[in-house]
Protein backbone atom coordinates (compact mmCIF):
# COMPACT_ATOMS: atom_id res chain seq x y z
CA UNK A 1 0.00 0.00 0.00
CA UNK A 2 1.58 3.32 -1.28
CA UNK A 3 -0.30 5.95 -0.13
CA UNK A 4 0.30 9.20 -0.45
CA UNK A 5 1.96 11.17 2.69
CA UNK A 6 1.06 14.47 1.31
CA UNK A 7 -2.76 13.99 1.11
CA UNK A 8 -2.92 13.51 4.68
CA UNK A 9 -1.81 17.31 5.01
CA UNK A 10 -4.54 19.99 5.45
CA UNK A 11 -4.74 22.76 2.70
CA UNK A 12 -2.68 26.25 3.74
CA UNK A 13 -4.74 28.68 5.30
CA UNK A 14 -3.77 32.11 3.97
CA UNK A 15 -3.81 34.82 6.28
CA UNK A 16 -7.13 37.38 6.38
CA UNK A 17 -6.89 40.81 4.80
CA UNK A 18 -5.68 43.58 7.03
CA UNK A 19 -8.89 45.81 8.16
CA UNK A 20 -8.97 49.25 7.89
CA UNK A 21 -9.81 50.10 11.19
CA UNK A 22 -7.72 51.58 13.61
CA UNK A 23 -5.54 53.41 10.53
CA UNK A 24 -1.53 53.65 10.94
CA UNK A 25 -0.21 56.87 12.99
CA UNK A 26 0.39 58.73 10.09
CA UNK A 27 -3.42 58.71 9.35
CA UNK A 28 -3.98 60.12 12.92
CA UNK A 29 -1.53 62.66 12.38
CA UNK A 30 -3.06 63.83 8.78
CA UNK A 31 -6.32 63.90 10.60
CA UNK A 32 -4.93 65.74 12.96
CA UNK A 33 -3.25 68.65 10.92
CA UNK A 34 -6.38 68.61 8.60
CA UNK A 35 -8.88 69.08 11.75
CA UNK A 36 -6.96 71.95 12.86
CA UNK A 37 -6.38 73.31 9.69
CA UNK A 38 -10.14 73.54 9.35
CA UNK A 39 -10.23 75.25 12.74
CA UNK A 40 -8.05 77.85 11.58
CA UNK A 41 -9.55 78.41 8.86
CA UNK A 42 -13.45 78.57 10.60
CA UNK A 43 -11.76 80.89 12.92
CA UNK A 44 -10.58 83.44 10.30
CA UNK A 45 -13.88 83.58 8.00
CA UNK A 46 -15.54 84.07 11.46
CA UNK A 47 -13.51 86.84 12.21
CA UNK A 48 -13.33 88.33 8.79
CA UNK A 49 -17.58 88.33 9.19
CA UNK A 50 -17.47 90.02 12.19
CA UNK A 51 -15.07 92.69 11.65
CA UNK A 52 -16.87 93.80 8.04
CA UNK A 53 -20.78 93.68 9.66
CA UNK A 54 -20.32 97.26 10.23
CA UNK A 55 -19.31 97.74 6.38
CA UNK A 56 -22.52 95.11 5.59
CA UNK A 57 -24.87 96.95 7.34
CA UNK A 58 -23.99 100.52 6.32
CA UNK A 59 -24.05 98.96 2.63
CA UNK A 60 -27.70 97.35 3.17
CA UNK A 61 -29.02 101.33 4.68
CA UNK A 62 -27.64 102.96 1.35
CA UNK A 63 -28.69 100.13 -0.77
CA UNK A 64 -32.29 101.06 0.96
CA UNK A 65 -31.99 104.72 0.20
CA UNK A 66 -30.90 103.86 -3.64
CA UNK A 67 -34.23 101.25 -4.10
CA UNK A 68 -36.32 104.08 -2.13
CA UNK A 69 -35.00 106.84 -4.27
CA UNK A 70 -37.49 107.00 -7.15
CA UNK A 71 -40.48 107.04 -4.63
CA UNK A 72 -38.68 109.16 -1.95
CA UNK A 73 -40.57 112.56 -0.71
CA UNK A 74 -37.27 113.45 1.06
CA UNK A 75 -35.34 116.76 0.46
CA UNK A 76 -31.68 116.98 -0.18
CA UNK A 77 -30.36 117.96 2.77
CA UNK A 78 -31.88 114.97 4.55
CA UNK A 79 -30.49 112.84 1.83
CA UNK A 80 -26.60 114.24 2.43
CA UNK A 81 -27.54 114.26 6.02
CA UNK A 82 -28.23 110.72 6.15
CA UNK A 83 -25.22 109.46 3.82
CA UNK A 84 -22.93 111.76 5.99
CA UNK A 85 -24.54 110.15 9.04
CA UNK A 86 -23.64 107.01 8.06
CA UNK A 87 -20.02 107.43 7.06
CA UNK A 88 -19.24 108.57 10.52
CA UNK A 89 -20.74 106.29 12.33
CA UNK A 90 -19.20 103.54 10.15
CA UNK A 91 -14.89 105.05 10.11
CA UNK A 92 -15.52 106.24 13.60
CA UNK A 93 -17.63 104.35 15.94
CA UNK A 94 -17.24 101.08 13.94
CA UNK A 95 -13.98 101.13 12.76
CA UNK A 96 -12.43 103.31 15.53
CA UNK A 97 -10.85 105.52 13.33
CA UNK A 98 -11.09 108.38 15.77
CA UNK A 99 -9.15 111.42 14.36
CA UNK A 100 -12.29 111.38 11.73
CA UNK A 101 -14.67 112.57 14.72
CA UNK A 102 -14.16 116.46 14.38
CA UNK A 103 -13.41 115.99 10.76
CA UNK A 104 -15.76 118.52 8.92
CA UNK A 105 -15.91 120.70 5.80
CA UNK A 106 -13.02 120.42 2.73
CA UNK A 107 -10.92 118.32 6.00
CA UNK A 108 -13.69 115.59 5.83
CA UNK A 109 -14.14 115.83 2.26
CA UNK A 110 -10.31 115.18 1.74
CA UNK A 111 -10.25 112.34 4.14
CA UNK A 112 -13.21 110.26 2.49
CA UNK A 113 -11.39 110.69 -0.98
CA UNK A 114 -8.05 109.08 0.63
CA UNK A 115 -9.91 106.87 1.86
CA UNK A 116 -12.22 106.18 -1.12
CA UNK A 117 -8.95 106.27 -3.34
CA UNK A 118 -11.06 108.78 -5.38
CA UNK A 119 -11.62 112.66 -6.10
CA UNK A 120 -15.74 112.04 -5.55
CA UNK A 121 -16.30 114.06 -2.43
CA UNK A 122 -13.82 116.99 -2.77
CA UNK A 123 -14.61 117.25 -6.41
CA UNK A 124 -17.79 115.62 -7.57
CA UNK A 125 -21.00 114.76 -6.53
CA UNK A 126 -19.78 114.01 -2.54
CA UNK A 127 -19.03 117.09 -2.06
CA UNK A 128 -22.47 117.44 -1.08
CA UNK A 129 -21.30 116.23 2.33
CA UNK A 130 -19.21 119.17 3.28
CA UNK A 131 -20.22 122.41 3.91
CA UNK A 132 -22.37 122.51 0.55
CA UNK A 133 -25.44 121.16 2.17
CA UNK A 134 -25.57 123.97 4.82
CA UNK A 135 -26.11 126.31 1.77
CA UNK A 136 -29.78 128.07 1.32
CA UNK A 137 -30.18 126.65 -1.84
CA UNK A 138 -29.14 123.11 -1.55
CA UNK A 139 -29.48 120.64 -4.32
CA UNK A 140 -27.72 117.23 -5.31
CA UNK A 141 -27.65 115.11 -8.14
CA UNK A 142 -29.34 112.37 -5.69
CA UNK A 143 -28.15 109.01 -7.65
CA UNK A 144 -24.89 110.64 -7.80
CA UNK A 145 -24.34 111.09 -4.26
CA UNK A 146 -25.43 107.65 -3.15
CA UNK A 147 -23.47 105.97 -5.73
CA UNK A 148 -20.39 108.18 -4.49
CA UNK A 149 -21.06 106.43 -1.30
CA UNK A 150 -21.70 103.68 -2.81
CA UNK A 151 -18.20 103.54 -4.23
CA UNK A 152 -16.49 104.46 -1.21
CA UNK A 153 -18.35 101.47 1.22
CA UNK A 154 -16.56 99.35 -1.55
CA UNK A 155 -13.53 100.39 -1.26
CA UNK A 156 -13.27 100.28 2.57
CA UNK A 157 -15.02 96.66 2.23
CA UNK A 158 -12.22 95.83 0.17
CA UNK A 159 -9.45 97.24 1.86
CA UNK A 160 -10.41 96.28 5.30
CA UNK A 161 -10.85 92.57 3.46
CA UNK A 162 -6.80 92.75 2.14
CA UNK A 163 -6.11 94.27 5.47
CA UNK A 164 -7.55 91.88 7.37
CA UNK A 165 -5.63 89.05 4.96
CA UNK A 166 -2.91 90.78 5.61
CA UNK A 167 -2.44 91.10 9.53
CA UNK A 168 -3.36 86.90 9.41
CA UNK A 169 -0.28 86.27 6.88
Amino acid sequence: MTTDPLAALKDIYLPLAPDWWPPAPGWWLLALMLMAGLFYLARLAASYWQATRPIRAAKRIVDTLIEEEPESRSDDVLLANQCNEILKRLLVVALGIKHLSQASGDDWLKALDQLGECSDFSQGPGRALGEARFAQNFVVDRQALLGCVRRLLAKIHHSKSRQRLETTS
